[in-house]
């Protein structure tokens, strides 16, 4: 007899990076990243000599409220279909 390879019951098993504590905590920590970056917007603009400069801190906040979206519609697919 043949053991069947893909039983109903067997759940997929996470790797430690893709737990929900680890995605909670990326996504609190891309929000202070988020916080920071913004906190560097409002200082590249106030001083004249960084405006050009002012994208890098646009881009990473973008970047991080970005991460922080989809790290949590993951966890929220994922929740709703256990």
């Amino acid at each position: 007899m043949q053991l069947d390879q893909n039983p109903f019951f067997r759940k997929t098993i996470t790797p430690w990076y893709d737990s929900n504590f680890a995605c909670w905590t990326l996504i609190t920590i891309m929000f202070f990243v988020f916080a920071f970056a913004i906190a560097g917007v409002f200082v590249g603009s106030d001083n004249q000599n960084f405006h050009e400069h002012v994208w890098f801190p646009g881009f990473l906040a973008f970047l991080s409220l970005f991460l922080v979206v989809k790290i949590f519609l993951r966890l929220k697919r994922r929740s709703k279909n256990n």
